[in-house]
């Protein structure tokens, strides 16, 4: 025990031997951090000195009005003492005058007339690096800024300082003489050295040193310095001047600290496990028992089982160990209680959501069968009155308000049914390249022919687009566009649709000039239930789905959808961008719309119990030409269908003496009748219900209310 209570703590101790070690290290870098960033704050204070001197020279009048005799005297009186001196450069290097002389003496050339073109081009401040100066014989630092004068000359306004001034940065800081500090323009040129600086200034660092300059990040280095000095260096600069400021220190110093701090801390970890040892040594024994049996326990607790009888120790420490692993016995127990009751609750809860969310799913599939039947009957009734009233206005103009209204009805109906099996995961894409150009070119001509957009001006451009999607949900989600935009546009209003490429996507927009959305209602078009007219008088009708049921149906294509207004009375823009389907095999689809073949004399049976729906359902197919048989119940329709021998039969799933599948199975089990093309006709209309149908053998699934425009094109398709 006392060796695996050791262990740890000679990890612990070596790691904190470690960490002692490296913080020892790390407290000498700081130092040195410390010394080089304050080095350079010395350097930048005295630059900025000279700088603002400059600054403020460089906008006297008299400089500016070319009095530069008047100006000499305001320059001297403001030089930097004896270390610094203004001189005032044409752009060809020229001197104009100096205060290190008389005003009028010859003058020199500057060193390096070649920068004064460049401060001027520039048009900022500038510092230089070490220059050297022939006639001074010493080295010089340039703080320039460039001049403008009234008349439009350029000049260039210097404070010349002499380098060996910045050698002060040395003396205002307690350095260890052990310490090598040195200033380096941006060149690696030595401006400063705090030991034997008269030997290395003016030269260039070495190699090492000279990158870590021109660096535009600090570091640090191990390495060898000018005077074959080994040591660690650490490298900052100069926010003013870019300068680097290097300071190094031996190696054995930093090194020597470091194994100092190891030896105290190995020290004390030995006595530590000499102390250890020893203690262990002699309670050892006496706790061994009393430890084993309490070990005992606490495995039996981990596996909850009955622990055994638990004597006192005689140890208080044992004693209340053992206490605990009885008192965390009884916990254990009474959680395990808990956790079997929040786990049953849990469950049942489960079960009751469960069967709550499919009677909610079956609730809504039977909503929609039972006001579809009644629904179906309604549409069919008009449609064939609208059909037989001709053109008396009395009785034609009720008949299209019955027509449009129950459209709108069975709209509705369709939006909320389908809206609820977006939201709970019932629908399943069947994905499909599609050219989306054409398919909206086809709509459009369909909404044309049925006057849907009679009352609007209308206008579109289409151009091929490939696309992967669900060609009916494609339809729907168009569908919703228009009829949104219709809704919203007063009649004689226009409405825009565009089919196009852009940025690598599919872009379909529909644009008009209705309404508008106000900023407060755009964010939340896409919400369910959120309309833009919510006052009484609701003029424009709907539940605030359709825009909801768009914007669902297109994030399960991978597409977005947007909206764009620029408010009230202002119009809006909804654009549907999906991605593109890259493919050579795919041509242009032909924008045109075969025509409809004729409908008449084709045989078809109507399967339907509901009479008011079978009557209503039999009379307006045959107005279309149809020759037409009706039965209420599967067995009728069996012996209708064996006599007549009809090509296409429309079937109520629901029948009372047998379900629509089964009637379905037991035509095509027939030879007379297997080669009868079968349509269901169901109030349900779930992904799973038109699977159950085609399963059974139909050819094609219908929701009631009966869709005239899809019978008449798929037996239209069938005659073809």
């Amino acid at each position: 025990m006392a060796l695996l209570a050791l262990v740890p703590l000679l990890i612990f101790a070596a790691f904190a031997a470690k960490r002692l070690s490296d913080g020892t290290r790390e407290n000498a870098i700081r130092a040195m951090k410390e010394t080089a960033n304050v080095t350079a704050s010395i350097v930048d204070r005295e630059l900025q000195g000279a700088l603002s001197a400059v600054l403020v020279l460089s906008r006297s009048p008299l400089l500016l009005d070319e009095k530069f005799e008047q100006f000499y005297d305001q320059a001297l009186s403001s030089a930097s003492g004896a270390n610094g001196w203004v001189i005032l450069y044409s752009p060809d290097g020229r001197q104009w005058l100096n205060t290190r002389l008389p005003y009028g003496a010859p003058l020199l050339v500057r060193p390096s007339p070649e920068e004064l073109q460049h401060i001027i081009s520039a048009s900022e401040i500038h510092i230089s690096g070490m220059v050297w100066s022939p006639a001074l014989k010493k080295h010089v630092i340039f703080i320039d800024v460039p001049v403008k004068t009234r008349s439009g000359k350029s000049y260039v306004l210097s404070q010349a300082v002499y380098s060996d001034h910045f050698g002060l940065a040395f003396k205002e800081r307690d350095i260890p003489a052990s310490w090598v500090v040195g200033i380096f323009d941006k060149n690696g040129i030595t401006i400063g050295r705090s030991v034997n600086g008269d030997e290395f200034v003016g030269k260039r660092a070495n190699p090492d040193t000279l990158a870590a300059i021109r660096s535009p990040s600090d570091s640090m280095l191990k390495h060898t310095i000018r005077g074959n000095i080994h040591v660690y260096d650490v490298i900052t600069h100069s926010d003013l001047s870019g300068w680097g400021v290097a300071v190094g220190v031996p190696v054995d110093e930093i090194d020597r600290q470091v194994r100092e701090a190891g030896y105290i801390a190995t020290g004390g970890l030995l006595l530590a496990v000499i102390a250890a040892l020893i203690g262990a040594g002699v309670v050892g024994r006496r706790l061994a028992s009393s430890i084993e049996n309490a070990a005992t326990a606490a495995e039996m607790l981990g596996k909850s089982e009955a622990l055994p009888t638990m004597r006192p120790s005689g140890t208080h420490e044992i004693d209340n160990l053992q206490e605990a692993i009885v008192s965390a016995a009884r916990k254990l127990k009474d959680a395990e209680a808990r956790n079997i009751e929040l786990l049953e609750s849990e469950r049942t809860a489960r079960q009751v959501a469960e069967i709550e969310n499919k009677r909610k799913d079956e609730f809504l599939a039977m909503l929609g069968h039972e006001l579809r039947n009644p629904l179906s009957a309604i549409t069919s009734a008009i449609s064939l009155l609208r059909l037989r009233v001709g053109d008396d206005p009395a009785v034609r103009r009720p008949a299209d308000v019955i027509h449009r209204q129950s459209e709108h009805l069975r709209s509705l109906l369709n939006d909320l049914l389908e809206l609820s099996r977006v939201i709970y995961g019932k629908v399943q894409l069947e994905l499909q390249p599609t050219d989306l150009g054409a398919l909206v070119t086809a709509s459009i001509q369909n909404m044309m022919d049925t006057a849907r957009l009679s009352r609007h001006t209308f206008s579109f451009s289409t151009e091929s687009v490939f696309v992967n999607i669900d060609r009916t949900r494609m339809e729907q989600i168009f569908s919703n566009l228009i009829d949104n935009a219709v809704k919203y546009t007063d009649e004689g209003g226009s409405i825009r649709v565009s089919v196009t490429i852009q940025d690598d996507l599919a872009v379909l927009r529909v644009a008009d000039k209705g309404v508008g959305i106000g900023p407060d209602l755009l964010p939340y078009v896409f919400d369910i239930f959120v309309q833009g007219d919510n006052t009484l008088a609701r003029t424009k009708g709907g539940m605030g789905i359709g825009l909801s049921l768009i914007h669902k149906l297109v994030s399960l294509h991978g597409g977005t959808v947007s909206v764009q207004s620029e408010g009230a009375g202002k119009g809006s823009v909804f654009e549907v961008r999906l991605p593109l389907l890259v493919s050579d095999a795919f041509a242009p689809a032909r924008n045109v719309l075969e025509p409809e073949s004729p409908l008449q004399g084709c045989k078809v049976l109507l399967v339907e119990d509901q009479d008011d729906l079978r009557e209503m359902g039999h009379i307006l197919l045959t107005e279309l030409g149809l020759d037409m048989r009706s039965a209420a119940n599967g067995r009728e329709a069996l012996a209708l269908a064996a006599a007549h021998q009809p090509a296409v039969a429309i079937i109520d799933i629901g029948l009372p003496d047998m379900s629509g599948y089964e009637l379905a199975a037991a035509l095509r089990s027939a030879p007379q009748t297997a080669s009868m093309r079968l349509i269901a006709l169901s109030g349900y209309g779930l992904a799973e219900d038109k699977a159950r149908a085609a399963a059974a053998g139909f050819d094609l699934h219908l929701t009631k209310p009966l869709s005239l425009d899809d019978l008449t094109q798929y037996l239209a398709s069938l005659s073809a």
